[in-house]
C-alpha cells in the first residue's frame, strides 16, 4: 500500500463560499459574474456580481419563509445567470440545492428517474426557468407540498409563483448576516452520481468541500487555469465538473461565460462561434468535443488564430483521451503560435468535488498526474495495478439517505473508495504521474474466470485505430472470447475516404473496414493474452443514445446501459454464423 500527497501543505482558504461570494460583490460589483448569449439577439446577457448578489439575497430572503427546514430546492434548468442565483441564493439561506440533469426531466412519459430523485430528496421548491421544457415533467411530479417557482407567464404551472415575485425583494445586508451564521460544514448542495451501476445517489457537498476544492486546485496549476479570469464552458451545472467550475470561478472573482454548444457534430456549431467571440485562456471539454475541435481548427486559420491567441491550458478528464488526439491538438498549437500548451488532465469525481490530481508540467503522457495539495490517494495493489482511495477536504462527507452506501464507500481509515484502477507510467519514476488502469466497475470475467481490464483495452484499441473511432464497448462477460462494438468518428471517416458518409455508409466503406481490420490485428500482435486479444469487432451505426442513459451529459459512455440496449449486437458478435457487419479477427 502507497501513500502519495503534494510536497506543498493546502494554503489556508475561506470556508464559507458566500461569504467569499458576497465580498467579490463588495470589490468588483461591477465585473461579470455569468454570462450567457441570447438566443435570439445574439448578445451576451451578462450578470454581474452586483446584481448576482441581489438576485441571490432575494432568493435567499424567499426561501427563508418558503422552504421548511432542511428539505432542499431542485432546479430544473439549464445553465444560465438565473440558475446561478438561485444556487447561491439557496446556499446563502442555508437550504440545500440540487441540479437535475435536463434529460432526466424531458425524457418521458414516466419520468422514473426524476421521480426516483424526488423521492430520494423530499424536495420542498422546484425552480424551472423554463415552461415550454419542463411543464410535463412538472406535472408528473408535482404534490400538493411542493412550492413551484416558473416563468412570469405561469406556463409551467397553473400555481406557480412567478419568478418576479422570489427576485422583487434583494436584502444584502440582511442575507450577509445571515451567511456569517451559517455552518460551512452543512450540506449545501447535492450532486446526482450518474447511476451507472444503479440508481442515482446524492452526494452531499458542503462549503467547505467546495472552497477546499478552488483553493487546492487554483495553488497546484494557478494562472494556467485562470479561474480569476474569463472561462468559456459548456458542461452543465447538475454535472460535478461543471458545477465545481462555477463555485471555483465565483470564489476567485472570475467570469464564467456559458457554452450553449454541445461537443456533437449538431451542437459544436455554437461552440466554434463562442470561441471566436471569447477566445479562452482556459479551455476544457470530453475528448469528443477535442475531436471535433481539433478537425475545425484544421480546415480554419482564423479559428486556429483566435482559438490560440490567449490559450494557456486545455482540460480533460484524465479517463479517455487518445493521445494520438493529444498530439494532434499540440501539432495544432506548434503551428499556429510555436509552441505547445500544457495539456492537463484531471481525475476525480462527484464525491471528490471534481479533480483531486493534476499533470500540472508539461506531459506528453496522457494520464492522471499526481494529488493537489491537501488530497492524499492511498494506493492499494490490485491485479497487477492500485486500487485508488482518497482523502482531503474537498471529499464528501456521504450520500444523503443512505447510511448504508454512505459507510461502505470509505475503508477503516476514512479513505473514500473510488473503484478506479490507475498504476505509475515508470514505477520507479513516480514523479511522472499515474495513468488511469480502469473502471473496477467495467472489470468482468471471462467463461473461464479471467479478469478482464475494459478500460485498459478501450484505450489500447482506440490507440490501435488513431482517429477513427469515437468510442468502444468491450463485450465477452461469461464468454470464452472478447469482442468490441465501436462507434466511428465522422472527421475520421472523413480523413480516410475523402468523403462525409452517412453511418451505415461508412461502416460499409472498404477502406473503414480494411482499417479497422488492420489496427484490430496490430492491437492483437501486441495483446495475445485471452483476457486482451479481440476476436471480433462490430460498428455501430446508430448513436448513443441519452434517452436510454448510454450517455451521459458530459458524453461518456454509460457500458452497462450500451450492453443491455445493444444486447442483439452482442449477441451477433457470437453468433455461430457471423454475418457481414461483423470484423473478424485474422
Amino acid at each position: 500500500m502507497l501513500l502519495l500527497s503534494a510536497a506543498r501543505a493546502l494554503i489556508d482558504y475561506e470556508p464559507n463560499l458566500m461569504a467569499t461570494f458576497w465580498r467579490w460583490g463588495d470589490r468588483q460589483p461591477d465585473a461579470p459574474w455569468v454570462a450567457r448569449r441570447q438566443a435570439r439577439a445574439g448578445q451576451w446577457e451578462v450578470m454581474t456580481y452586483g446584481e448576482g448578489r441581489k438576485a441571490a439575497s432575494s432568493i435567499a430572503q424567499w426561501l427563508r419563509h418558503s422552504a421548511p427546514q432542511g428539505r432542499p430546492v431542485l432546479v430544473l434548468s439549464e445553465n444560465s445567470p438565473v440558475h446561478a442565483a438561485w444556487m447561491f441564493g439557496a446556499m446563502a439561506a442555508g437550504v440545500p440545492i440540487c441540479s437535475i440533469s435536463t434529460n432526466y426531466a424531458r425524457l418521458g412519459p414516466e419520468f422514473d428517474r426524476l421521480k426516483h430523485v424526488v423521492d430520494l430528496l423530499n424536495p420542498s421548491v422546484i425552480f424551472a426557468e423554463s415552461g415550454a421544457d419542463y411543464s410535463a415533467a412538472v406535472e408528473a411530479i408535482a404534490t400538493p407540498d411542493l412550492r413551484l417557482v416558473g416563468p412570469d407567464d405561469r406556463s409551467l404551472h397553473p400555481k406557480a409563483t412567478p419568478l418576479s415575485k422570489v427576485m422583487g425583494a434583494p436584502d444584502v445586508e440582511g442575507v450577509r448576516r445571515l451567511i456569517e451564521a451559517l455552518d460551512p460544514t452543512a450540506p449545501a448542495r447535492y450532486l446526482l452520481t450518474s447511476g451507472s451501476t444503479g440508481t442515482p445517489k446524492a452526494a452531499i457537498h458542503t462549503q467547505t468541500m467546495m472552497s477546499a476544492h478552488a483553493a487546492s486546485g487554483f495553488q497546484a496549476m494557478g494562472d494556467a487555469f485562470a479561474w480569476d479570469g474569463r472561462v468559456l464552458d459548456w458542461l452543465p451545472w447538475s454535472h460535478i465538473a461543471g458545477s465545481s467550475l462555477l463555485t471555483n470561478v465565483s470564489s476567485l472573482g472570475g467570469s464564467l461565460f456559458i457554452d450553449d454548444g454541445r461537443p456533437t457534430a449538431a451542437g459544436f456549431s455554437e461552440t466554434l462561434k463562442n470561441l471566436l467571440d471569447c477566445p479562452p485562456r482556459f479551455y476544457g471539454t470530453m475528448p469528443t468535443g477535442y475531436a471535433l475541435l481539433a478537425d475545425a481548427l484544421e480546415k480554419d486559420a482564423a479559428l486556429r488564430a483566435a482559438f490560440f491567441s490567449e490559450l494557456r491550458a486545455l482540460l480533460f478528464g484524465g479517463v479517455g483521451l487518445p493521445q494520438v488526439l493529444h498530439d494532434r491538438i499540440q501539432a495544432l498549437a506548434l503551428a499556429t503560435i510555436g509552441q505547445r500548451i500544457a495539456f492537463v488532465s484531471g481525475y476525480g469525481s462527484t464525491e471528490t468535488a471534481s479533480a483531486v490530481s493534476y499533470t500540472w508540467w508539461d506531459s506528453d503522457r496522457v494520464g492522471m498526474g499526481l494529488p493537489t495539495p491537501g488530497v492524499t490517494l492511498k494506493l492499494v495493489p490490485c491485479d497487477g495495478a492500485y486500487e485508488v482511495r482518497v482523502k482531503g477536504p474537498s471529499v464528501t462527507p456521504g450520500y444523503l439517505n443512505d447510511p448504508v452506501r454512505s459507510a461502505a464507500a470509505f475503508d477503516d481509515e476514512g479513505f473514500f473508495k473510488m473503484e478506479d484502477l490507475a498504476d505509475f507510467h515508470d514505477r520507479e519514476r513516480p514523479e511522472l504521474g499515474l495513468f488511469f488502469a480502469g473502471r473496477r466497475a467495467e472489470q468482468f470475467k471471462m467463461g473461464n474466470g479471467t479478469f478482464v481490464q475494459a478500460g485498459q483495452i478501450r484505450d489500447s484499441l482506440l490507440a490501435a485505430c488513431p482517429g477513427l473511432l469515437r468510442d468502444l464497448v468491450v463485450c465477452g462477460e461469461g464468454r470464452d472470447r472478447l469482442g468490441v462494438m465501436v462507434w466511428l468518428a465522422p472527421e475520421g471517416v472523413r480523413a480516410l475516404t475523402g468523403d462525409d458518409l452517412s453511418p451505415d455508409a461508412a461502416a460499409r466503406h472498404p477502406a473503414v473496414i480494411a482499417t479497422l481490420a488492420d489496427g484490430l490485428g496490430a492491437y492483437n500482435l501486441r495483446n495475445p493474452q485471452q483476457s486482451r486479444r479481440i476476436a471480433a469487432l462490430i460498428i455501430l451505426t446508430e448513436p448513443p443514445s441519452s434517452a436510454d442513459f448510454e450517455i451521459s451529459d458530459k458524453g461518456s459512455i454509460n457500458r452497462a446501459a450500451v450492453l443491455k440496449r445493444r444486447a442483439g449486437a452482442v449477441e451477433r458478435l457470437y453468433a455461430d454464423r457471423i454475418g457481414p457487419e461483423v470484423i473478424v479477427a485474422g
